[in-house]
């Protein structure tokens, strides 16, 4: 049976248009994307997280917040394909925690993931919510921004936000970032996804 409902944040930088962070706190379950971070954005962004959703990526910062959350990673279907079991100990060494303590979400899944969303190798957040979708009565989620206005993430220094400005450093190329608002737009349409800001009027 599914879980009631999730609240999955991401780490555009239309979340600082809203201080929601008291609100966001209150959600029973809260997910988290990759390299969040709440240490100065507690107004906009709350402090509770339950589960933190990663692609044990290059970039990916280590933390030590990680007691009693739920950790869960997306590996694309392809590199799961090509490196089999070995990719556990790729995602131990990024991730500094055990095979006990994720939750890999196996090759079928992230293959049909794909193939539902009609995106190759989706992001962290659309694979979030892929999940969120199969695993939740009701999904909201805030902070999606798939890098169309802006490529930078609202917790970035200022310097990686220079660089990122002026096209000195690339995000999110290898992703299909316009089919992926896409699909999550259709599915806000539809109803099986709900904006937070919409969620709380």
């Amino acid at each position: 049976m599914k879980a009631k409902q999730i609240l999955i944040i991401a780490n555009g930088n239309s979340i600082l248009n809203h201080k929601l962070g008291e609100k966001i706190d209150q959600f029973e379950t809260v997910g988290r994307i990759n390299n969040f971070s709440s240490a100065g954005f507690e107004d906009y962004v709350g402090t509770k997280t339950d589960i933190w959703f990663n692609g044990a990526n290059q970039g990916l910062k280590r933390r030590n917040d990680l007691d009693g959350k739920r950790i869960i990673v997306f590996v694309p279907a392809g590199i799961l394909q090509r490196k089999g079991d070995a990719i556990h100990k790729r995602i131990e060494k990024r991730l500094g925690v055990g095979i006990n303590r994720y939750e890999l979400i196996p090759y079928a899944d992230m293959q049909r993931y794909e193939k539902i969303s009609g995106v190759t190798r989706p992001t962290t957040g659309l694979n979030a919510i892929l999940w969120g979708l199969e695993n939740f009565q009701e999904l909201i989620i805030h902070g999606y921004d798939f890098f169309i206005a802006s490529q930078t993430h609202y917790n970035e220094a200022s310097w990686k936000r220079w660089l990122i400005e002026k096209g000195l450093l690339k995000k999110g190329g290898k992703h299909q970032l316009e089919d992926e608002k896409a699909f999550v737009e259709a599915q806000i349409a539809s109803g099986r996804i709900i904006k937070f800001t919409e969620f709380i009027k």
